[in-house]
């Protein structure tokens, strides 16, 4: 590969100036999953049981400017939520993820259910600035604190400090892969390890490909040299230490094999957090900016302490419903509509075909001894490992035929002898 520099953005890269003018798809998808699991996380664990605190933080690493100058993506999506409906004055297209925190730290306010506090910090002085004016509005009578311009690794010890061991969510939305070192995610999973919360990152597949073609560039030239020890650099403190020893082969194995390398690298990724951090989950979501897109430019990448919950129970629904969000994407037609949803439900029928005999051998594998139906659709789902692939409905409809085949058993079934969400099932001998 030549050392000519590739272009990640044809329209509008991300660590320009111009970011914040025109909020993208794929931005719009980030926000929407914020919005939700932001409220999750807080009705899960702000409250006044044992488990529950009356303080939740929310860390926003490397929050840009707070707001949009054009936004999509967030009002009519809150408007068409059943859950989210009462909510549809509070929130705007041109939110950015700091805006969307403060808001619901306003409406939990408002119903006296928990105390979210704020933490955001921006590197760029101009966009610090920005993000002061824009949050300016929002903060009376909050806690937030807009830390002063620097890079995320400077601010960490004194936000750490700052957090008083309340459980967490932190949300790193880098620009590219220098943003943040596994080192530093590694003592975000030791916090959330003790006092609760979750880690969003975001993975940026195509820079990181980037950054490996770059770093094994051949060149005589001492600048170019130099520049690609600095790629090797950048990666090895994304993905762990002494990590160049396997993502040097790999790329010089797989670079013609189109995203096969940062698809490798995801999972490496993930696979060493899970192994090396103190995090019992690790999963991620494509943020993809088509439905058809086969090369998406990111992948969200949540980690947790308590990935049943998280991950079985709502980031798997959330990351369905963004999949089918976007397969409806800029529909107007009632006509398209009808088709689209036919096309849709055969989608889903064809997911279902293709993972029962999955499923079939994970119960065999995992369902000797009884547990109930609702553990078992949350097992599933870990096990698959590919969240939002159906939602926990279908992964039900799924378990009752099996049951009506004769591979499960069940007991404690419902008034109507049907098998419900608190039976109990075990795969026949």
């Amino acid at each position: 590969m030549s050392g000519k520099q590739l272009s990640l953005f044809e329209q509008q890269p991300e660590d320009s100036g111009d970011f914040f003018t025109r909020k993208r798809s794929w931005s719009a998808s980030k926000h929407r999953i914020m919005l939700k699991y932001i409220q999750s996380f807080c009705y899960n664990l702000g409250g006044d049981q044992p488990y529950q605190s009356k303080y939740l933080n929310y860390v926003d690493g490397f929050a840009g400017t707070g707001k949009y100058d054009q936004g999509i993506g967030i009002e009519n999506f809150v408007g068409n939520s059943n859950f989210l409906k009462k909510y549809s004055n509070d929130f705007s297209d041109t939110d950015g993820s700091p805006i969307i925190a403060l808001k619901w730290a306003k409406i939990f306010s408002q119903e006296n259910r928990v105390n979210l506090r704020c933490f955001f910090n921006e590197a760029n002085k101009k966009v610090n600035e920005k993000l002061k004016i824009n949050c300016q509005s929002l903060i009376n009578e909050l806690f937030c604190k807009i830390y002063e311009p620097k890079k995320f690794a400077l601010c960490l010890p004194e936000l750490m400090n700052d957090l008083e061991n309340y459980p967490t969510l932190f949300f790193l939305d880098t620009f590219g892969v220098k943003g943040v070192t596994f080192e530093q995610i590694c003592l975000i999973a030791n916090y959330v390890s003790q006092y609760k919360g979750e880690l969003f990152l975001l993975f940026h597949n195509i820079q990181v490909a980037r950054h490996a073609g770059q770093s094994t560039a051949r060149s005589e030239d001492p600048q170019k040299l130099k520049a690609a020890q600095t790629y090797t650099q950048n990666l090895t403190a994304l993905l762990g230490p002494n990590s160049e020893l396997d993502w040097k082969p790999k790329w010089l194995e797989l670079n013609n094999l189109p995203q096969h390398f940062e698809r490798w690298a995801l999972e490496y990724f993930k696979s060493r957090l899970l192994k090396e951090s103190s995090f019992r989950g690790v999963g991620s979501f494509k943020i993809r900016e088509d439905y058809n897109d086969r090369r998406p430019q990111y992948s969200l990448v949540v980690c947790s302490n308590k990935p049943e919950k998280a991950f079985g129970e709502f980031l798997n629904e959330f990351f369905w419903e963004e999949d089918k969000l976007l397969y409806f994407k800029d529909n107007q037609s009632k006509t398209a509509q009808e088709f689209l949803e036919r096309e849709w439900n055969h989608e889903t029928n064809e997911r279902i075909i293709k993972v029962k005999p999955i499923i079939i051998n994970l119960l065999r594998e995992h369902l000797i001894n009884w547990m109930p139906v609702n553990e078992v659709i949350t097992l599933l789902i870990l096990k698959m490992g590919d969240l939002g692939y159906l939602k926990r409905t279908q992964y039900r409809e799924i378990l009752l035929k099996i049951h009506q085949e004769g591979i499960l058993e069940a007991r404690n079934l419902g008034t109507k002898g049907k098998v419900i969400l608190e039976s109990q099932i075990r795969i026949v001998k």
